[in-house]
């Protein structure tokens, strides 16, 4: 044998051993539970939904679940553990300083890649379910994506990664309710989230507008008892000419949660006046009547379609 097919030999074998040393570091390193929940959560942390779905075991079509609203300054795995079935349990810490949470996985061996890599898996995808309701509406917004349930005051479920966290509102101009903030720190077992919704000052405007309108439109029927309207006067004696309405004064309008959800009773008093020329049946005498009379508004706001819709009672419901 030559010295030259030695040193050759020896160089060839350097190079598979140094390869085998590579390959054993990315083992050790990137192919045990521990790496692929880091992957998972470095994935999540930066926004990359499609890499956290593709490591969570996500297969189309799943829909993509809700990832997280902050930004997590801790995102690292605490510790590791065999749970003796050939599942291993992974803690992890996630969150910022103010709200890091401790959350554990478990995994199970997956196919080795390219037939060589260990890979492991999770056992159960790292998804949550968070229930949001907001009772008196039907459109929430969860990390500023729009959700809408079947009907006011009806559940909206969302599939949302774990641990992420999620800020919910109610996603309507015309009514707000206090924000919440929740992070999914489990597969199972997040209590549901409840929004107390309330009217906008800019829904009591534009109610107290339509109001407004709506009662100068009774105003306009020159009749003893206009239709659909909360004000009216029944007179025995003849009247000679139509009646004519104006409108007095309105009160404040009230708005307050109707009995069915998504439906707002609206309240306020006011005061009509009322000129008319009556003539009496027992001796024919004409007189003028110039008189303020007093009503309850009573009535009904929905909201479809980003749009309020007024409906008052008349006098008699």
């Amino acid at each position: 044998m030559t010295r030259a097919t030695i040193i050759g030999g020896g160089a060839v074998a350097a190079l598979l051993g140094l390869g085998a040393l590579a390959f054993a570091v990315l083992v050790v390193t990137s192919a045990t539970p521990a790496a692929h929940v880091q992957r998972y959560l470095d994935a999540l942390a930066r926004d990359d939904l499609v890499a956290a779905a593709h490591l969570a075991g996500l297969e189309p079509p799943t829909a993509m679940p809700v990832g997280d609203a902050g930004e997590p300054s801790i995102h690292r795995v605490v510790s590791s553990d065999d749970a003796g079935d050939g599942t291993v349990v992974v803690t992890a810490e996630y969150g910022d300083e103010t709200d890091a949470a401790l959350v554990t996985f478990a995994l199970q061996p997956a196919p080795p890649i390219f037939g060589l890599v260990p890979a492991w898996a999770f056992v159960t995808p790292p998804v949550g379910t968070l229930t949001v309701t907001a009772d008196q509406h039907d459109v929430i917004a969860i990390n500023g994506q729009s959700f809408v349930a079947t009907a006011a005051g009806e559940p909206v479920d969302v599939s949302v990664f774990v641990p992420a966290r999620v800020s919910v509102r109610v996603d309507e101009p015309l009514v707000s309710a206090p924000a919440q903030t929740v992070r999914i720190e489990a597969i199972e077992g997040t209590p549901p989230v409840t929004l107390a919704v309330e009217p906008t000052d800019r829904l009591q405007r534009i109610v107290t507008n339509e109001i407004t309108r709506l009662l100068g439109e009774c105003a306009e029927q020159r009749v003893l008892q206009p239709a659909g309207c909360p004000f009216g006067i029944t007179i025995v004696d003849r009247v000679v000419e139509p009646p004519l309405w104006r409108l007095d004064q309105l009160d404040e309008v009230t708005i307050e949660p109707g009995n069915h959800p998504g439906r707002w009773s609206v309240r306020s008093e006011g005061s009509v006046q009322l000129i008319v020329d009556v003539q009496r049946l027992f001796d024919g005498t004409v007189t003028s009547r110039d008189d303020l009379i007093g009503f309850i508004v009573r009535g009904e706001v929905t909201i479809i379609d980003r749009q309020p819709e007024v409906r008052l009672f008349s006098a008699e419901s």
